[in-house]
């Protein structure tokens, strides 16, 4: 039987996950300038379409009414520097709160 892939499949976690993802949510948080009740998602997805990156990490900033603002960087979490995350939210454009 034939191996089927989910193209957009969420990856298994391993050791060291969580505390990278709180890490990055810190890094966001302190980065943007955030207070605590605007919620900050890190999530990894992988991906086996022709040209799409093995692994991607994104990172969303929820407001309630508001569009997400995300940010994409083709690494795995804990691979993701905060001069990558810097340059996934191209700091210029964003809206400042």
């Amino acid at each position: 039987m034939a191996k089927i892939a989910l193209p957009m499949a969420r990856r298994v976690q391993r050791a060291g996950y969580p505390q990278a993802v709180q890490e990055l949510k810190l890094q966001t948080q302190k980065l943007l300038g955030l207070s605590d009740d605007v919620t900050i998602s890190v999530s990894e997805l992988s991906c086996r379409e022709p040209g799409c990156p093995d692994v991607e990490t994104i990172v969303a900033i929820l407001r309630d009414g508001e569009k997400p603002t995300i940010a994409r960087v083709h690494k795995s979490i804990p691979e993701v520097t905060l001069d990558e995350l810097k340059a996934a939210f191209d700091l210029r454009r964003l809206p400042t709160h």
